[in-house]
């Protein structure tokens, strides 16, 4: 197979119009369109408008997506009177007793369990906000878990009561978790599911995050089985410490991290903030970074990446403390930190994400308008800053969508990545967009040093590439086949 057309090789020449030469799960040769045409006459020719490395989804909950992918989408509601009308049409069509799941919803204010109550008296209803961070319960939920007004909050979660103390339905951060528990479980099939549906939408890898301590058990399985559809880089929870060692098999998992919660999100205003929101409260701390240092010190002991979710400015602030604390005893602390999010940072704080792996989601700038505009003047500026990022010296930048968080387009977080959609933020060139969709996110794990490299087009590398016509993903080379996209 040859490929023709504008070539991103990342092996430090600019990008040019050429030929790459494909046998089997290898690159063999990188050159002039002319040159590769007279040298291999009778092989099949492929022509695009750019040609890169493979897509690498950098940040994506692939169980979480494979379940969306079944349940009620409730992306782009934010009336919870329009999603209660939403889940009577779906009760209608499900026996008595049935669970209700669904996903995707943004709310200005908190609601109560009766708009459920009413729209489905006889089924239990789960609705997952769009940034995972807060549920919607009904009452029959409630029963099924065994909420009710004695239930303590958990640690790093709250359920949210009414004035006598009853259980709203409405459950932040790690209080969903007490509702969660009493779903059906999920299993390897959605797992798989979405694995697939990402290959799909042309990624070679993904870096999965914050996955429940059994999915783990089940992407070890599709591993073993030669069932994944694309690389996986997986980490593993925060508070699983016995399973705490990485993985790297041929076939394609990579167990490279520990996933640790420096806070919540912003649309469900539990972002940990320096500065209160305007209605009230600085969001909360999950896994407290104050907290943390002995854990984080033995994820770095156990040769892993600690991996730490921080969006609100508070969070950000004292996962760079952690970092220094670390730094100050040793530790290489910020050669291996990576910080997923990374969403509002406070001016005294941007230079000290010198050197560090930033992984963000540009999809979020457009789908946290709402929630951005209720912010501050001072909030708002701190937001979305990866043109800062990528100015300071030493950061390496990663894209990813958060899925399903954010629908894993990488055209449109291409497009966001380039042009985020805020007054006065500065996006990234394309290169460097390019760059950190399918190149630095396979250079942070090791992988461009591999025997046969992956996120760069050089002879001897894997064939893992990405074919592109108006930025938009339109094939994919994977295990020596040409798959186009739908």
């Amino acid at each position: 197979m040859l490929l023709e057309g504008k070539v991103w090789t990342f092996d430090g020449a600019p990008p040019r119009t050429a030929a790459v030469r494909l046998e089997g799960e290898r690159v063999v040769a990188v050159g002039s369109i002319a040159d590769l045409r007279a040298r291999y006459p009778g092989a099949r020719r492929i022509r695009a408008e750019w040609i890169t490395p493979g897509l690498h989804d950098a940040h994506v909950h692939p169980l979480q997506w494979g379940l969306a992918l079944e349940a009620l989408d409730l992306r782009g509601e934010d009336d919870p009177a329009r999603v209660a009308e939403r889940v009577a049409e779906r009760a209608a069509a499900l026996p008595p007793g049935r669970w209700i799941l669904g996903g995707g919803y943004v709310f200005d204010a908190y609601p109560d369990r009766r708009w459920l109550d009413e729209a489905a008296p006889d089924h239990p209803v789960f609705l997952r906000s769009r940034d995972l961070h807060a549920a919607w319960a009904n009452r029959r939920a409630l029963q099924r878990a065994g909420v009710d007004r004695s239930t303590p909050d958990p640690q790093g979660g709250r359920v949210l009561r009414d004035g006598s103390g009853e259980p709203t339905g409405y459950l932040l951060e790690r209080a969903a978790g007490l509702v969660a528990e009493a779903l059906p479980p999920p299993g390897k099939a959605q797992l798989l599911a979405g694995l697939r549906d990402l290959a799909g939408r042309g990624f070679v890898a993904v870096h999965a995050m914050g996955e429940p301590p059994e999915a783990g058990g089940w992407i070890r399985e599709l591993d073993a089985e030669g069932a994944l559809p694309l690389r996986v880089a997986w980490t593993l929870p925060a508070a699983s410490p016995d399973a705490w060692e990485p993985v790297r098999s041929p076939r394609g998992l990579h167990v490279f991290g520990v996933k640790f919660f420096a806070d919540g999100a912003l649309t469900s205003r539990t972002a940990w903030m320096l500065e209160p929101y305007p209605e009230g409260g600085c969001g909360m701390p999950l896994d407290d970074p104050r907290e943390a240092d002995a854990a984080v010190a033995e994820v770095l002991r156990r040769g892993l990446v600690p991996v730490w979710h921080a969006i609100g400015t508070r969070a950000v602030h004292e996962v760079l403390n952690l970092i220094g604390r670390l730094e100050a005893c040793g530790l290489p602390a910020r050669e291996r930190f990576r910080i997923e999010h990374v969403q509002h940072v406070a001016d005294d704080d941007l230079p000290r994400l010198a050197g560090l792996v930033l992984s963000v989601q540009p999809q979020h700038a457009e789908d946290d308008r709402a929630a951005l505009d209720r912010l501050s003047r001072g909030q708002r500026r701190a937001a979305y800053r990866w043109g800062a990022f990528a100015a300071l010296p030493g950061v390496r930048l990663l894209l990813g969508s958060d899925a399903p968080v954010a629908e894993p387009d990488a055209a449109r977080a291409l497009r966001l990545a380039q042009r985020p959609p805020l007054p006065g933020a500065r996006g990234l060139g394309l290169d460097a967009a390019l760059a950190a969709y399918v190149h630095t996110p396979a250079a942070v794990l090791g992988w461009t040093r591999e025997a046969a490299p992956w996120g760069r087009v050089e002879p001897g590398a894997f064939a893992a590439l990405t074919l592109w016509e108006r930025g938009r993903p339109v094939a994919r080379v994977w295990r020596g086949g040409l798959e186009a996209l739908g």
